[in-house]
């Protein structure tokens, strides 16, 4: 089934594309959304003589998307998530975690625009791409900063020397002079 898309659609391609689908695909999807129209008949020349203002409206967004693209590049991402020792998360930053962040600073992606090879699972600056447009792509930076609690930093540290009391040393000697009388028993 040939179609004309009259909007960017990430993987069929741009406004004005003329692709060919599937007809359950255009007929259950593209075409009752307003997505795409017949790329036959009466409908078909209309939009031929339309793609002129279409082109003008596709230029207009990505003209946007650069402007967006520019801001992008000013923000700088921080994260506080909870780690152990070595520097490794509880956990992990998804692309969620990334587009509540890119929310805070009044930044509204879709979670899939937000590419991000896998997981963030260590502390350090990581990078990730976001789509703005199809035709334009940000890549930016994110530092994920760790947050041990000293209450782990000390479980993890067992070697530590400690020093007793004088008191607890008088109680651990008579403990040790008891068992050695109940072994003598």
């Amino acid at each position: 089934m040939k179609l004309i898309l009259t909007e960017d659609v990430p993987s069929l391609g741009s406004l004005g594309d003329t692709i060919d689908v599937k007809p359950g695909y255009g007929r259950n999807y593209l075409l009752p959304q307003g997505i795409a129209l017949l790329a036959t008949g009466k409908v078909s020349k209309e939009l031929r003589h339309r793609l002129q203002h279409i082109e003008k409206l596709r230029s207009g967004k990505i003209a946007v998307a650069h402007e967006e693209a520019e801001k992008l590049n000013t923000v700088n991402l921080e994260v506080t998530r909870k780690a152990g020792p070595g520097g490794k998360l509880f956990g992990s930053v998804t692309n969620r975690d990334l587009r509540d962040l890119l929310k805070e600073k009044e930044f509204d992606f879709e979670r899939r625009a937000i590419q991000l090879s896998s997981p963030i699972r260590n502390v350090g600056n990581h990078e990730f791409t976001i789509r703005v447009h199809s035709e334009v792509s940000v890549t930016m930076q994110i530092k994920v900063i760790g947050d041990s609690d000293k209450t782990a930093v000390k479980t993890a540290a067992v070697d530590e020397p400690t020093e007793k009391s004088e008191e607890e040393t008088k109680i651990d000697n008579e403990e040790l002079e008891k068992l050695e009388e109940n072994e003598q028993v």
